[in-house]
């Protein structure tokens, strides 16, 4: 369920690669406003992977470019966006064999909790740790409801 945190990985759970995507376009910026209006943006222009191949660069760069970072971004979309298109089944870690530029732990770790639906982990980014609290609490009260 969505929490009342409003985390922008919750807009884009559903579909693994638009939640790497998310990561990668909201890595270092600060203004909610900023990312939720650009990637929105960008998912109406590129709302699969394969639609962002087939895209010229300027045209991206000029949909991600409040963000900043272009170059660097635009390498982490890349990347994501072929692996998610060659594995078979996918899959993204820190290890050598899934590692993919551009997504560091807290890449990983939103995959983790919203793509694979993993709470036990204790993440070290504020906002995941809170929904990750989030989640265990509403668990308990599932539980206990289940339970009466």
């Amino acid at each position: 369920p969505p929490s009342a945190l409003d985390l922008l990985q919750e807009y884009y759970a559903h579909d693994m690669w638009q939640l790497l995507v998310c990561c990668v376009l909201m890595s270092r910026v600060s203004s909610w406003n900023t990312k939720h209006n650009t990637i929105s943006k960008f998912f109406e222009f590129y709302p699969t992977p394969s639609a962002l191949l087939d895209a010229e660069p300027k045209d991206v760069l000029q949909v991600i470019h409040p963000l900043g970072l272009f170059p660097t971004r635009m390498k982490s979309l890349i990347a994501v966006t072929q692996r998610f298109l060659e594995m078979e089944r996918f899959e993204v870690g820190l290890s050598k064999d899934l590692k993919i530029y551009g997504i560091g732990e807290f890449g990983y770790q939103s995959f983790l909790i919203f793509c694979k639906g993993e709470v036990r982990l204790t993440p070290k980014d504020r906002a995941l740790k809170s929904f990750v609290d989030w989640q265990r609490k509403n668990a308990k009260k599932a539980n206990s409801n289940e339970e009466e």
